[in-house]
C-alpha cells in the first residue's frame, strides 16, 4: 500500500452528486462497503493478473451510504497492487466459469503486494485524483 497525500482529504461531497461524475473519470465504487464508509477505485494498470488500484475511502458523515443525499467525507487516497491466480485453481471448487479462469471467489496470491517503482505510480495517482477533484469544489 502506497499513501498519497492529497488536497482532497477532509472534503465532502453527496454521493448522488459525485457517483456519476466519478464514474465518467473511472472510479467506481467498490463493491466490500458498510452504510458508514467505502471506496471509489479507480484502476490504473491491469496485466496478466497483477492490478494496481487507486482507492479513494469516504466515510458517510450524514444519512446513509446507499441513497444521494449521503454527505461524505473524503480521506487520504492510496494505492494498492492485487495479484491474483490467471490460470486454473488446482485446489477449487468446480463450476461453470473455473474451466476459464474467470473464478471471482478464488484466494489471491497477494491481496497487497509491494508496489513497485513508487513515483511513477504516485504521480499516475495524483494525475487521477485531480481528474476527479473538481467535482469535490
Amino acid at each position: 500500500m502506497l499513501n498519497i497525500p492529497s488536497e482532497i482529504e477532509g472534503m465532502r461531497a453527496y454521493y448522488g452528486d459525485v457517483c456519476g461524475d466519478f464514474e465518467k473519470q473511472g472510479f467506481h465504487f467498490c463493491g466490500s462497503w458498510e452504510y458508514y464508509a467505502g471506496f471509489f477505485d479507480s484502476i490504473l494498470h491491469m496485466n496478466e493478473g497483477t492490478t494496481v488500484y487507486l482507492r479513494l475511502p469516504a466515510r458517510v458523515v450524514e444519512g446513509k451510504l446507499d441513497r444521494d443525499d449521503a454527505l461524505l467525507e473524503f480521506g487520504r487516497p492510496f494505492l494498492i497492487k492485487h495479484i491474483v491466480h490467471t490460470g486454473l485453481d488446482e485446489n477449487g471448487e468446480l463450476g461453470p466459469f473455473t474451466a476459464f479462469g474467470l473464478n471471482q471467489f478464488q484466494a489471491p496470491v497477494d491481496p497487497d503486494d509491494r508496489i513497485e517503482h513508487e513515483n511513477r505510480w504516485r504521480q499516475a495517482g495524483e494525475q487521477a485524483i485531480g481528474r476527479i477533484k473538481q467535482y469535490l469544489q
